[in-house]
């Protein structure tokens, strides 16, 4: 007998088979020794579910990799629930249920093999809460067909790929901005080799000189992503002026490619700020935001940037004039995922990590026909 059939899902069934159904599973391979020793032998973390998703075995990996001791503490339980994936508890159906599900690879995996009968693999992009803070997960999911004693099951397994994904994003990342750069710094400095003219000579050295900042800056700035990854960022606090940071990150875009043919414009209305903050991780975030802003905009559209001081907080905007649609709203702040291909999609997920964990902010977006696109930096104007 099934449960939860009157539960609604923007995605996969909600339904769930009973306590006394999943238990019966579970028995049912507990109780034959060889299936338990080819589980145990796979080399990834490894579940049985049943059709409606929920784990009815497993291999001791997937105890130990989700800090449980016993089964009995698993049973009945989805993929997105071992892991507290963080749409996991949003709707009453639980894992698999939500918008967002539409976009996980592991679900998708699970309801093709199911469907098809056939042996699905996909690569599946999870942020979960581990110890009271957000950590992404790249994982590569196997959902494989199993019928034993006339009962359909599929065999899910896990391999952590996060470390991979994590290289080949940064050092593409990295290659990617400091090859364009270096390229223009090249290119300007044989203009002054080949110019006879002070004046020109002048105007290059100043482009180089402005183009060999940057590129410390985009070294500054991977070294500071790989460091607040592994959780050894220190963040350094001081008294700013919000306005003056602002119009910094303004100043040094305007020149940038993504701004050709943009119109950059900092808001009259923002206030005078004064916070404590790191500047420096505070203006690595908002380049982010603009330079993101400017990329989705067409020629002759404008970004807009200001502030607005709340009474316990100050709220930092970016607003363009696109909007975003639903599907890449579900997925932006993931690890990982790129509107702009294979091996990119660092830049809202670092926002997310600076802005979250280091600036004890938070981040959020609102994107529609009728407000347009804007993303909001809340930070707490004294810090406790």
């Amino acid at each position: 007998m099934n449960q939860g059939n009157t539960i609604e899902t923007a995605f996969a069934p909600a339904e769930r088979a009973s306590q006394s159904a999943v238990l019966d599973d579970f028995n049912l391979f507990s109780g034959f020794e060889h299936v338990s020793e080819i589980i145990n032998a796979l080399p990834y973390i490894a579940a049985v579910l049943n059709k409606e998703r929920q784990v009815v075995f497993g291999n001791r990996l997937l105890l130990e990799a989700m800090g449980y001791e016993k089964f009995e503490e698993i049973i009945g339980l989805r993929p997105g629930e071992l892991i507290n994936c963080i749409h996991a508890n949003k709707t009453a159906g639980g894992c698999g249920t939500t918008e967002a599900c539409r976009h996980c690879g592991a679900v998708n995996a699970i309801m093709n093999c199911l469907h098809t009968g056939n042996k699905i693999t996909s690569d599946c992009r999870i942020t979960a809460i581990v110890e009271n803070k957000e950590m992404s997960f790249d994982f590569e999911v196997t959902a494989s067909p199993f019928w034993f004693q006339e009962s359909e099951f599929v065999v899910l397994s896990f391999k952590d790929i996060s470390d991979e994904k994590r290289r080949q994003v940064l050092e593409k990342l990295f290659f990617h901005d400091i090859l364009n750069t270096a390229g223009g710094l090249r290119g300007y400095i044989e203009f002054i080799e080949e110019t006879d003219n002070p004046e020109e000579s002048k105007m290059y050295l100043k482009t180089v000189s402005r183009l060999s900042d940057i590129l410390i800056e985009e070294i500054l700035a991977h070294r500071q992503l790989l460091a607040a990854e592994r959780g050894i960022l220190e963040a350094d606090f001081k008294l700013v002026s919000i306005n003056e940071i602002i119009a910094e990150t303004v100043n040094q875009l305007r020149h940038h490619d993504v701004c050709q043919n943009k119109n950059l414009i900092i808001d009259e209305a923002a206030e005078q700020v004064f916070i404590e903050t790191d500047p420096m991780l505070l203006k690595r975030v908002l380049l982010n935001l603009l330079k993101n802003a400017a990329e989705a905009s067409l020629p002759g559209q404008t970004v807009l940037v200001g502030c607005l001081k709340k009474l316990n907080s100050v709220d930092i905007w970016v607003k363009n004039e696109t909007v975003i649609p639903r599907d890449i709203q579900l997925q932006i702040f993931q690890r990982s995922f790129s509107t702009k291909g294979k091996s990119r999609g660092i830049g809202t997920y670092s926002i997310k990590l600076f802005t979250e964990q280091y600036l004890k902010g938070r981040i959020s977006f609102v994107s529609n026909e009728r407000e347009q696109t804007i993303f909001t930096i809340k930070l707490p104007l004294k810090q406790v």
